[in-house]
């Protein structure tokens, strides 16, 4: 421990024996995993060591694994310690990171559960000097599980292993202490769902566009972030909802937790589907239709969905497949009078986020998503599941299962 230690770490370091070396999952190459041992990091008065609880394996992540993406910012995300939907308990922390890394401004100490804002933004940039909470910094400093790569010290900082560092100016947020760790690990992407409602929810009422209560909504990829979107407009009063995916494993966790109607879009054709969604919708389309596939093609789709002076949410490519295609612009958006919005962020502040999965809990059962729970043993083999979407939802990782 280093001299900067707060009297809070000397009150820890009786209960928590500081390990020598950290066990972590590393991504070498596409589709290349192995189990890799780094030294135990070293905090200061700025910054704090979590003991991962657990993280989920994103979409992105997903898209790393096979190796459609590749670089970030200009550089190679190899050798990667991924996990960016990470809850932890402190074990050490310095004494300004005490006071200052709380988003809401609470005293921390080890042993408190925490969430971790993915991205360390500058504070400088036009962006973070304005205040756009989802919007991109123009100079990131760090994202939490994603960049810098694992060979730049002090190497953890992705939720695939025992312990994490982290840096000074991150954003944590307590987790309530009745919360369940597999209810709170949701809070990163419930995050984005929360951002995503939000945007659809301005323009409505006075000419009776946008998205609220009572409007019909129709989610295109219902993997666990369009599962999520599914819950959040449910709880923003969504009337009909209809889910769409390939997988008739996810659909049934879409039905279970969100949809009246699903269709599987492995047995029915684009255009039997967008048939049925104005079937169901007074024959005009869905007030707001939401692409969470990840596929640029499935946008084109919503587009098309839609009734006129609808709403259309992108939250589904985050990654640059390369793929382009064909968009008849005043056909599916001018002539429709589209609200079209993207999202690709989940901002930096979570404590309403944090306060709805608290609120919400009991109605929807978040933990129904999670079909792996793997260890880091299991990770290193199993990896690839992420990839089969009729063998999985949710993966999460426990990096200290028993």
């Amino acid at each position: 421990m280093t001299p900067s230690s707060t009297l809070q770490n000397a009150e820890k370091s009786m209960t928590h024996a500081t390990p020598k070396a950290v066990r972590a999952v590393a991504m070498t190459a596409p589709g290349k995993t192995e189990m890799r041992t780094y030294p135990f990091p070293t905090m200061d008065h700025d910054s704090a060591i979590l003991k991962v609880d657990m993280t989920g394996i994103c979409g992105t992540d997903r898209h790393i694994f096979k190796g459609e993406a590749t670089e970030l910012r200009g550089k190679s995300i190899y050798p990667y310690i991924g996990g960016h939907e990470v809850i932890g308990t402190i074990v050490e922390i310095g004494d300004n990171a005490a006071r200052t890394m709380d988003y809401d401004g609470q005293l921390l100490q080890p042993g408190d559960r925490v969430a971790i804002a993915v991205e360390v933004n500058c504070g400088e940039c036009w962006y973070c000097r304005n205040h756009y909470n989802n919007t991109t910094c123009e100079n990131q400093v760090q994202a939490y599980g994603l960049h810098p790569n694992a060979d730049t010290p002090p190497h953890v900082r992705g939720g695939f292993g025992e312990y994490m560092y982290i840096r000074p100016r991150t954003h944590l947020f307590k987790i309530p202490e009745e919360m369940p760790t597999d209810v709170a690990v949701f809070v990163e992407e419930m995050a984005v769902a929360y951002h995503a409602l939000a945007r659809a929810s301005g323009p409505f009422a006075p000419v009776n566009e946008g998205f609220g209560p009572g409007m019909s909504v129709a989610v295109l990829g219902n993997g666990p972030l369009g599962i999520l979107h599914g819950v959040m407009a449910r709880i923003q009063g969504a009337g009909l909802s209809i889910a769409t995916d390939l997988s008739d494993l996810r659909l049934g966790v879409a039905k279970k937790l969100y949809a009246d109607v699903t269709i599987n879009a492995s047995k029915v054709g684009v255009e039997e589907r967008i048939h049925r969604a104005r079937e169901l919708t007074e024959g005009v389309g869905p007030d707001l239709v939401i692409e969470s596939a990840g596929e640029p093609e499935v946008f084109v789709e919503a587009l098309r969905m839609v009734r006129k002076g609808g709403t259309v949410i992108e939250v589904g490519n985050w990654v640059d497949l390369g793929k382009t295609v064909p968009l008849d612009v005043m056909r599916h958006i001018n002539s429709k009078n589209l609200h079209i919005h993207s999202v690709f962020h989940c901002g930096t502040n979570w404590r309403p986020v944090l306060n709805v999965l608290q609120q919400q809990s009991n109605r929807y059962d978040f933990p129904a998503l999670i079909t792996h729970r793997f260890s880091l043993d299991e990770l290193v083999d199993g990896f690839g599941t992420v990839t089969n979407f009729d063998e999985c939802v949710k993966i999460e990782v426990v990096p200290h299962k028993a």
